[in-house]
């Protein structure tokens, strides 16, 4: 194949991966379940872009795989390590940026076609394309997820009823939160740039 057809043959590749990235999710994908992964609205004007589609990526580069490294990691600024929450109103999360910046790999041409894609008519688009730095908030009591959280902002404010189901999960017992963070282009984790975490959970419990 010469270089002419390697082009071509990489546009074809990359114009089906954009129009993957505006496909349904699954619904057996976690990302498509409230109750299993919390996600923004990203239609909302003026709030987080973060989409279903973006999680679907960070999902999967956490199941396959995240690593350890509190030099990379997000850091935890609320709860304070072993804190009480109070259970009769939701409890504000909230966490810094690595000090590490992330190392984000170049632009490809598939990240530019995806771009390109953002600005014609997609009947199943509802989001454009996520770039920039993804959280996600994993509660967890024991060896049970109790819910996880994925989103760009730096903080967090459960629902109420969000709150209700996670306090009642958690009860009498010690919770832990992990908090994994990525780099994406365009719906995907961009490589060497996560998703990493800190090697020791933070520890709360809610006050009754």
């Amino acid at each position: 194949m010469n270089p002419s057809q390697n082009v071509v043959a990489a546009l074809c590749l990359a114009l089906l991966t954009a129009c993957h990235d505006h496909e349904e999710v699954p619904a057996t994908s976690p990302c498509a379940n409230r109750q299993v992964v919390s996600l923004p609205a990203c239609e909302a004007a003026g709030g987080d872009s973060f989409s279903d589609e973006a999680c679907l990526a960070l999902d999967d580069t956490i199941r396959r795989g995240a690593t350890a490294n509190d030099a990379r990691a997000a850091s935890i600024t609320a709860p304070t390590e072993g804190q009480a929450l109070p259970a009769a109103a939701p409890f504000t999360f909230t966490w810094a940026a690595p000090t590490m910046a992330l190392r984000r790999r170049p632009m490809s041409v598939g990240d530019e076609l995806r771009r390109f894609m953002t600005l014609l008519p997609e009947a199943q688009a509802h989001c454009e394309p996520f770039t920039g730095r993804a959280y996600e908030l994993r509660i967890t009591v024991g060896t049970t997820v109790v819910l996880r959280r994925q989103q760009s902002a730096t903080s967090w404010t459960p629902t109420a009823a969000e709150w209700a189901y996670i306090t009642a999960a958690i009860g009498a017992r010690t919770a832990e939160l992990t908090l994994y963070t990525a780099a994406l282009v365009s719906n995907q984790v961009s490589a060497g740039a996560g998703p990493f975490y800190a090697a020791a959970p933070r520890r709360f419990t809610v006050a009754r």
